[in-house]
């Protein structure tokens, strides 16, 4: 039986349609050791927002060998992939995602403390991060209590909050690179930015992040932990599903403050809506799709330029395919 894809077979498939090189790389991953997929998998259940297309595939990594032979198969035969997590920051549209979406989920959730430097894998959540720094005494996560996602995306993406952005306390970050190799990238060497990193654009996954944190009293640290979460319930719409904050915040200004003068809080397209609560947070009233979310989101932008000359830049991952006219 073979084991993975050589490297003759992914040079001779890579000038195949992508439907044939897609079936060449399900049949390696099918022989890799660790792995589970599913075909043609609905995103909505995988996404905080509950809606989206579907995955051609959705491969569920439960080792460190099969995120490689994953990124392997997909570099040798130009099948794209992307690394998704708890989906918090993600929308996929209706035309679904063309190729493989490599979960990193709860099998890549354990925790090390060494001293004061705490090493999470990358389908940990960031709850899970702040309560294992809170256990450890270790301060310097509290700013992310509350947020949602996992630690790799908010890694790649460098979430933060008024208090602070994670990059801040990160030392290291593991990955895999898409030769199937596996690599550590230095803080220095990551360019770190608002809402942002080297990794965002870079063609790797990560899969563990290594914090540089310091001692401190675990009350202090869960006081400050409990009033950050408390200021997110106060000033966010959590009772329904939202893909967090749909803008990135502009220079010198803010996204919400834009949209209100622009008149976009409270608009709705289908069963989705800019909060009331939160003008730069789209919620789904329950019967939204993709596509209600996609127009949304380019009203307001459109808006916004027209009445304040400012262009937002989403901060919010769209991925996908859309549906042809009709």
């Amino acid at each position: 039986m073979r084991e993975s894809c050589t490297c003759d077979e992914g040079r001779a498939a890579a000038d195949a349609p992508l439907a044939d090189r897609l079936t060449e790389a399900i049949q390696c991953l099918r022989h890799a050791s660790g792995m589970e997929l599913r075909l043609d998998e609905p995103m909505a259940p995988h996404t905080s927002l509950g809606v989206g297309g579907a995955a051609a595939v959705f491969a569920i990594p439960h080792t460190i060998e099969a995120v490689c032979a994953a990124m392997r198969a997909a570099h040798r035969l130009a099948v794209p992939i992307l690394c998704v997590g708890r989906g918090t920051n993600l929308l996929v549209r209706e035309g679904g995602f063309p190729g493989i979406l490599l979960h990193i989920g709860e099998a890549f959730s354990a925790v090390e403390v060494e001293g004061s430097r705490l090493t999470i894998q990358a389908g940990a959540t960031l709850a899970e991060a702040c309560e294992a720094a809170a256990n450890a005494g270790l301060s310097g996560l509290e700013f992310a209590a509350g947020v949602p996602g996992s630690v790799g995306g908010a890694a790649a993406m460098n979430a933060g909050t008024g208090g602070g952005q994670i990059g801040d306390v990160i030392e290291a970050i593991d990955v895999v690179h898409e030769d199937g190799s596996l690599g550590r990238c230095l803080h220095d060497s990551l360019d770190f930015g608002y809402r942002r990193s080297c990794l965002r654009d870079a063609k790797c996954i990560v899969v563990s992040v290594v914090f540089a944190l310091s001692p401190a009293e675990p009350a202090a640290i869960r006081k400050a932990m409990f009033e950050a979460v408390e200021n997110r319930c106060r000033k966010q719409p959590l009772s329904l599903g939202s893909c967090g904050s749909v803008f990135k915040r502009p220079p010198n200004d803010y996204a919400g403050r834009l949209l209100e003068l622009a008149g976009v809080k409270g608009l709705r397209i289908g069963g989705a809506r800019f909060s009331g609560k939160h003008a730069n947070f789209i919620v789904n009233e329950g019967n939204a799709t993709a596509q209600d979310v996609v127009e949304l989101i380019e009203t307001a932008k459109r808006r916004v330029y027209e009445v304040t000359g400012v262009m937002l830049e989403e901060e919010v991952c769209v991925i996908g395919e859309s549906l042809p006219l009709q």
